[in-house]
């Protein structure tokens, strides 16, 4: 984008058009005297100005004698202009909040808990915070709070207001509410509680959002009082926004921030697509366990007096119950971290719209600006000019002008901090995406392998079904016979040939599941064994059965 070029009012012919003629140009008008159209302004006793048109002849020595030194310093005065708006300022005269190097201005943020009060839409969609706080911010008035307590809602009005301040940065989106878990569960709280320490953390990153007084009025405010106190408008909203994002974007010479908008709608398009594969996956995986739970309550019921049928039959119904667990893994892991994504994408998205918005601001801007110049120049080349239209356009130039000025270190401003957030939302994104892809795959594993022992459990009671065939046959006589025996053991897993070796606390929680008790029959006389405490819990798993999902 174009730097705006000033406006001198002393400057020469090229940057004033109300400058005389120089001598090689032809010239404009017979009568050269500069008061034949600048006006003399008297203040009369009723405070009126009156034009004064006499005397002109006596002082045209006196004009004449000062132009050559005036022209002389208006020609060094718009050479050095030129050259400073030539080249970009540096990164510490446009973002001096990211180049603080005498004092460092910190904010730390330490997330304690999380309270659920309320009717139950407000304990699902507007949580508690609670946080310890120490910053050495000037607009704080201490330095330490302790146990301070937002609402969520508290934590989307200072969102909203963040996003239209501070036009310059992508300002982090909250997380979401509530978690696929259930607002009744640990995990729940546990990833809630993750989840708001690492906006902070990554508000705290920002100089431009923890300087911003409204932060500090958010802390300092009493809970559930909050109100953001200063105004900001946007720079356009409704049908408006939705008009103009319609229009193809100005050319952008900065190709880190051309290419990025392109990428993180992507991003933001390619992260629903995903969600509706998995919401669909989950759907149906539901659907799945209903009839898989069917299909093993009538095996129970195929003979009563068969020992085979009743423990296959549950263990079926127990297979089905995993099933369901997995599907409800795979949202709350998954789903949930892409949800946070599709948020963040979006505000980054429009954002980077914003700044197209100011560059069509700044393009208009120069258009008039040349518009308004090309006007005076027209005033100059007339031989009798009214003093009143040439006071109104020079006014004009000046403002034109100056909002030139205004929207170019604004767009210099906007566009630097923007290049150096870019490299930190990528690092972000990948991190987050990637945290989220392995808990995904860890749980799909954990519960997948917990089947796999359900499974291995009723092995030797098929196998006894018939001595002289079935997995006999195929030259599988080294697999134990014992119900307890299961392919995960500390030595590593029979069925890949893995060798490593693990712990026990790993290979409990996956050998013993939340429905051991209900595997547990009369015949068997067998007690289950207590599971490890870091798996979920026998009312947990219920509750994840009983839940009604997206």
């Amino acid at each position: 984008m174009a730097s705006a070029v000033p406006y001198d009012p002393y400057d020469d012919l090229d940057n004033n058009p109300f400058a005389e003629p120089h001598e090689d140009s032809e010239p404009v008008a017979t009568n050269t005297d500069d008061s034949s159209y600048i006006a003399k302004e008297q203040t009369t006793s009723e405070g009126a100005a009156v034009v004064d048109r006499g005397n002109n002849t006596a002082d045209i020595s006196q004009e004449d004698s000062g132009r050559e030194d005036r022209a002389a310093q208006s020609k060094t005065s718009n050479e050095q202009n030129s050259n400073n708006l030539s080249v970009q300022p540096p990164q510490n005269v446009i973002l001096p909040e990211r180049n603080d190097e005498k004092r460092k201005y910190s904010l730390l943020v330490k997330t304690t808990g999380l309270e659920r009060f309320g009717s139950i839409t407000g304990k699902k969609e507007n949580p508690a915070i609670i946080f310890d706080c120490s910053t050495n911010l000037p607009t704080f008035r201490k330095q330490q709070y302790k146990n301070v307590k937002k609402s969520y809602e508290e934590f989307h009005q200072l969102f909203k207001y963040l996003n239209v301040a501070i036009q310059e940065s992508f300002v982090p989106t909250l997380p979401p509410a509530y978690t696929t878990f259930g607002i009744n569960s640990e995990e729940d709280r546990s990833k809630i509680t993750r989840n708001f320490q690492l906006w902070f953390n990554r508000i705290s990153q920002d100089p431009l959002i923890i300087r911003n007084e409204e932060v500090a009025f958010f802390i300092e405010s009493d809970f559930n009082t909050y109100s953001p106190i200063n105004k900001s408008k946007s720079l356009a909203s409704g049908l408006k926004r939705k008009t103009l994002k319609q229009l193809a974007p100005p050319y952008d010479e900065v190709t880190e921030l051309a290419e990025f908008r392109p990428l993180v709608k992507s991003i933001y398009v390619v992260s629903q697509n995903l969600q509706e594969k998995l919401l669909k996956v989950s759907r149906n995986r539901k659907m799945m366990v209903q009839e898989e739970n069917a299909f093993g309550q009538d095996f129970v019921n195929l003979d009563e007096h068969n020992k085979l049928y009743k423990r296959y039959g549950r263990i079926l119904t127990a297979v089905g119950d995993i099933d369901s667990i997995i599907a409800t893994m795979d949202m709350a892991t998954l789903y949930d971290g892409l949800e946070w994504v599709v948020r963040d994408a979006y505000v980054v998205k429009e954002a980077l719209t914003n700044r197209h918005f100011v560059m069509r601001s700044l393009i208009q801007a120069q258009q008039n600006s040349k518009t308004k110049q090309e006007q005076a120049r027209r005033f100059r080349s007339r031989r009798d000019i009214n003093p009143m239209k040439i006071d109104e356009a020079l006014r004009q130039l000046k403002m034109a002008t100056k909002k030139e000025q205004v929207l170019t270190l604004k767009l210099q401003r906007i566009t630097s901090n923007m290049i150096i957030e870019r490299r930190q939302w990528i690092n972000w994104y990948e991190e987050w995406i990637r945290n989220s892809i392995k808990q995904f795959t860890l749980r799909k594993i954990e519960y997948e392998r917990k089947k796999l022992t359900l499974l291995e459990r009723v092995r030797s009671d098929i196998r006894k079904a018939d001595e002289n065939g079935g997995l006999s046959r195929l030259g599988r006589n080294a697999v134990s016979v014992k119900s307890t025996d299961t392919s995960q053991t500390t030595k590593g897993d029979s069925w890949t040939g893995e060798n490593n070796r693990k712990s026990q606390i790993p290979i409990n929680k996956i050998a013993h599941t939340e429905f051991d008790d209900e595997l547990v029959t009369e015949d068997d006389g067998s007690v289950s064994q207590e599971f490890d405490t870091a798996s979920l819990n026998a009312r947990h798993a219920a509750s994840l059965l009983g839940m009604s999902n997206k």
